[in-house]
């Protein structure tokens, strides 16, 4: 189990063994990879806007091409921590915290969908319970939320943040559960028909998501002629807290169910006969 976390700096600074600052977004995920970690970058720049930087370990997911292009395009500098050093980054302190607020909500949880809802409570309470760092202040703000909710960078629009992301495309589940993406049917979760999804491509792994929570993985095979999508396999489903709560048909285990089929292409245009000519339409 990882979490991706993004935080802002406490002002006025105060002792690191008090420091605490504002999650912006935070997911949990099955894998640390690079499609989890932009999950959680486009869910805190919609929300909150472009920082002016971010700080990291050298982690791969952090420096990878994709990454780096919308650092560069925000105008976000990207500072890394030195090696063997993690004191750096005030994410630990982050990690720290987490660990004495919910190992033991985690360490009861038995399903997929338990984890989530102890990390989704941590996630409030980490923003807006009161904290001792913030007892001495005279304007009465108490909480990380009530004092640094109201910062925000530079506000991104949606259209730039969908040109940026372009590993990303939105798509709106059928009443089976399915995306339609790059001329294939990508099941997801029926329990979402209607809704709009989205789905990550990311070199070799494609991620069908909703709301910053990932519902199915697969691995990419590409035509060496068109670099199109050639196969979809090793389809993986996640356990989400969006199940349908019609359960399927008796006996459906024994018919062949397939997660990821290829559309039929686009029938090639009739080409128009050149001695075809328009006659008159009034005389």
């Amino acid at each position: 189990m990882r979490c991706g976390l993004i935080g802002h700096r406490c002002d006025p600074p105060v002792s690191r063994k008090s420091w605490r600052g504002v999650l912006l977004a935070s997911v949990i995920s099955p894998r640390q990879d690079l499609t989890a970690y932009l999950i959680v970058l486009h869910a805190a720049l919609q929300e909150y806007g472009s920082p002016m930087g971010i700080v990291s370990d050298g982690g791969s997911i952090f420096k990878a091409n994709q990454a780096l292009r919308i650092y560069r395009e925000l105008g976000t500098e990207r500072c890394q921590i030195e090696p063997g050093a993690p004191w750096q980054n005030y994410i630990e302190t982050h990690f720290n915290v987490m660990r004495r607020m919910t190992d033991h909500e985690y360490a009861k949880a038995r399903t997929w969908n338990e984890l989530r809802t102890a990390h989704d409570r941590f996630f409030t309470d980490y923003n807006h319970q009161l904290h001792l760092a913030h007892q001495r202040r005279q304007d009465g703000k108490r909480s990380p939320a009530e004092v640094l909710g109201w910062v925000r960078g530079v506000w991104c629009d949606e259209t730039e943040l969908d040109r940026l992301f372009r590993l990303r495309s939105e798509r709106v589940f059928d009443r089976g559960g399915y995306v339609r993406f790059r001329r294939w049917r990508v099941y997801g979760e029926r329990g979402l028909a209607g809704q709009r999804g989205a789905v990550w491509l990311s070199g070799e792994v494609l991620t069908v998501a909703y709301a910053e929570e990932a519902l199915a993985q697969y691995v990419v095979a590409y035509a060496a002629e068109t670099q199109r999508i050639a196969a979809l396999t090793d389809g993986h489903l996640f356990a989400t807290r969006h199940s349908s709560p019609q359960p399927f048909l008796p006996g459906l285990g024994e018919v062949d169910w397939l997660s990821a089929m290829p559309l039929r292409p686009y029938a090639a245009r009739r080409p128009r006969n050149a001695s075809e000519v328009q006659l008159r339409l009034l005389a």
